[in-house]
């Protein structure tokens, strides 16, 4: 009962900060080049495990500047902020370079955002399944997935 409360909390509170630094505007740039093949580059690297992409040599054209889980800081929080770190980076590269807020603009459309916020999905899955709350964990999980599908728009289309 108490860790549902505490999901409660935390998804209440998730979702009223809406990721307050993903609805920041962007500057909106011109489309890439498509034909050097960064597109396929950037969906090998997205296609990743979360093990994968932290091993990923950080080479340009891609924006690899993350600000982690950009959740607010409350007690029932941190401890997920952590957790969820390494999936977070991952789906910051995703909008970063997918999104129409970003430089590369690889591909901002519905599908593609949801793509990445599918992989997000995903990769705290795998996270969550190493542990031994994994129960709990799969649950704040939801909560962190539920709050970019529906307030990750602007982060992500700029």
């Amino acid at each position: 009962m108490r860790t549902k409360g505490l999901l409660d909390k935390a998804a209440k509170a998730l979702v009223s900060a809406v990721f307050v630094g993903a609805l920041m505007p962007a500057a909106a740039s011109a489309a890439p080049d498509r034909s050097t093949g960064v597109i396929d580059e950037a969906d090998r690297i997205m296609n990743d495990t979360y093990q994968e992409f932290a091993a990923e040599p950080h080479r340009p054209p891609f924006d690899w500047s993350t600000d982690g889980c950009s959740v607010p800081v409350a007690p029932e929080l941190i401890p997920w902020n952590a957790t969820f770190r390494p999936a977070c980076v991952q789906h910051d590269f995703g909008y970063r370079n997918y999104g129409g807020g970003g430089e590369l603009q690889l591909s901002p459309t519905r599908d593609t955002k949801n793509w990445i916020d599918g992989r997000f999905r995903e990769e705290m899955g795998r996270i969550c399944r190493t542990r031994l709350d994994a129960p709990a964990c799969l649950s704040m999980a939801n909560v962190y997935y539920q709050a970019v599908q529906h307030f990750g728009d602007r982060a992500f289309f700029g």
